[in-house]
C-alpha cells in the first residue's frame, strides 16, 4: 500500500475582485469547456459569487465532495461507537487511553483522504473546485487561462500563486472532537465515583478484584477532606482492604457498583453509624433536622442523590431567613454509635 502524502500543489493564478458585481467567464472553471452549470461559491463573511462548470467538472466536484464527507460522517461514527464500547471491552482504560483510542479511531478514516490518487488531469485544473477565496476580496484560479481571463473582465491583473489542494470541508474536525467529548463523558458514564473511608488505626491499600486503586489514611473524627474519591469501573466486583504495614486484610465484599451513582467504603468501620442528617432553611425550615440511618453489614453503601455536604454537619438555620424560601441541605455523616443521635442509629 502507498504511504499517506498531503495533497498535491496546484499552480495557479491569484485575482484581485473590483468592488460591485464582478464579471465571470462563460466557460468551465476547471477544463475550459462550455459551463453549464453555476456553482455558489461562498465567502466566510456571506458574499459568494456563480463559478460556471461543465458537466463533467461539475460531476468529478461532487464526487469529491461526497469523498470527504463520507470520510467526516465515517470518523464521527467510528468516534461515537468506540467511545461508548470500548469502556465495556476495555474497563480499565483510564480517561487518557479511552480519549487517544477514540481520537485514532476518528482519525482514522480521514487518513484515506491523504491517499495518493495520482495527478489533476492535464485539462482539468483541480480535482475539486477550482476556484477558491483567498483574503482581500481576491480568487485564487487554479486554470491560469480561466485566472487571466478573470483579471481581463475586471480590468485587474492576475498573480501567479500556488497553493495545495484542498481538502474542502469544515467538518473535518467534528470526528476528533466528537471522540474526546464522548470520550470523556463515556467514561465519567461507566466509572463511578467511590469513596473511601478508614475508620481504622492504620493505613491501609484498598484493591477492587485485586487491583490497588487507593491508599487511605485512618481518620477517626469526621473531616470532608478524609478518605479518597476514586473512579472505578461498573459492575460486580470485590473490594478488599488490607493494612499497608503487615497487609492484614480488614475487610473483603462483593459489590455492584452502578453508573452515575456516588458509593461509600468504609472499612473498619465497627461500632461507626452511619446517616444522612437533613436540615431546613427559611419557609422549608424543621423543627429539628430528619435524620436517615445507614445501615450495612458489609460497610459499602449505593448513596442517593443530593449530599450537599460530606462528614461534616450542616450549617444551624438562623431566624433572620425565616421569611426567605430557604431550602434543604442534606449532609452524610458518622460517628461512633455510642455518640450518634439516637434518630441515627440502625435498628440493626
Amino acid at each position: 500500500m502507498r504511504g499517506l502524502a498531503l495533497p498535491p500543489m496546484l499552480r495557479g493564478v491569484s485575482v484581485a475582485l473590483p468592488a460591485g458585481t464582478p464579471l465571470f467567464p462563460e466557460e468551465c472553471a476547471c477544463c475550459g469547456n462550455a459551463a453549464t452549470h453555476r456553482t455558489e461559491l461562498r465567502r466566510r463573511d456571506g458574499a459568494s459569487v456563480l463559478i460556471g462548470y461543465c458537466d463533467d467538472c461539475a460531476e468529478h466536484q461532487a464526487s469529491a465532495s461526497a469523498r470527504v464527507l463520507s470520510a467526516c460522517l465515517a470518523s464521527f461514527l467510528l468516534a461515537l461507537v468506540l467511545a461508548s464500547g470500548l469502556p465495556l471491552i476495555a474497563p480499565r482504560l483510564g480517561s487518557l487511553g479511552l480519549s487517544l483510542a477514540a481520537l485514532f479511531a476518528a482519525l482514522l478514516p480521514l487518513s484515506f483522504l491523504l491517499m495518493p490518487r495520482g495527478s489533476v488531469e492535464a485539462s482539468h485544473g483541480a480535482r475539486g473546485s477550482a476556484v477558491a477565496w483567498l483574503p482581500q476580496n481576491r480568487l485564487w484560479c487554479a486554470r491560469e487561462r480561466y485566472g487571466a481571463r478573470l483579471a481581463e473582465l475586471n480590468a485587474s491583473r492576475g498573480e501567479p500563486l500556488s497553493r495545495r489542494d484542498s481538502l474542502g470541508s469544515v467538518w473535518l474536525g467534528a470526528g476528533p472532537l466528537a471522540a474526546l467529548v464522548a470520550a470523556h463523558f463515556a467514561f465519567l458514564a461507566y466509572h463511578p465515583e467511590l469513596r473511601i473511608i478508614n475508620l481504622g488505626t492504620a493505613r491501609i491499600e484498598v484493591a477492587l478484584d485485586g487491583v490497588p486503586v487507593a491508599s487511605v489514611d485512618a481518620t477517626s473524627n469526621e473531616s470532608p477532606s478524609a478518605g479518597a474519591l476514586v473512579r472505578v469501573p461498573v459492575g460486580h466486583h470485590v473490594l478488599s482492604a488490607s493494612t499497608t504495614t503487615d497487609h492484614v486484610e480488614v475487610a473483603r465484599t462483593e459489590v455492584d457498583l452502578q453508573s452515575g451513582s456516588t458509593h461509600l467504603f468504609a472499612p473498619a468501620a465497627t461500632d461507626t453509624c452511619f446517616w444522612l442528617e437533613t436540615t431546613g432553611y427559611g419557609e422549608e425550615r424543621l423543627q429539628k433536622p430528619s435524620y436517615q440511618p445507614l445501615s450495612s453489614a458489609e460497610h459499602f453503601w449505593v448513596l442517593p442523590d443530593g449530599i450537599d455536604r460530606w462528614f461534616a454537619a450542616n450549617p444551624p438555620p438562623s431566624d433572620r431567613e425565616s421569611h426567605s424560601s430557604g431550602g434543604l441541605l442534606t449532609a452524610l455523616r458518622h460517628a461512633p454509635c455510642s455518640e450518634a443521635p439516637a434518630e441515627a442509629q440502625s435498628a440493626e
